[in-house]
């Protein structure tokens, strides 16, 4: 089992959102917007493997190293 999260830093504080059904209703169930680094290592303990989606190719395409 696989969740999906984004990591945005706001205000140089690493702030983990949902990117996918099953992380959103992991946050659901904390009552927030977000997951917190204890909630991820409590949902890896219970078996998920936690992926990170990157907005690379917009930093790429911004940076004209891909079009």
């Amino acid at each position: 089992m696989k969740i999906t999260i984004r990591v945005k830093s706001i205000y140089g504080l690493e702030t983990y959102y949902p990117a996918c059904p099953a992380a959103e209703l992991f946050a659901k169930i904390a009552g927030t917007k977000t997951l917190t680094s204890h909630a991820l290592a409590d949902i890896r303990a219970l078996g998920y493997e936690i992926a990170v989606k990157t907005d690379a190719p917009k930093v790429l395409r911004a940076l004209a190293i891909v079009e």
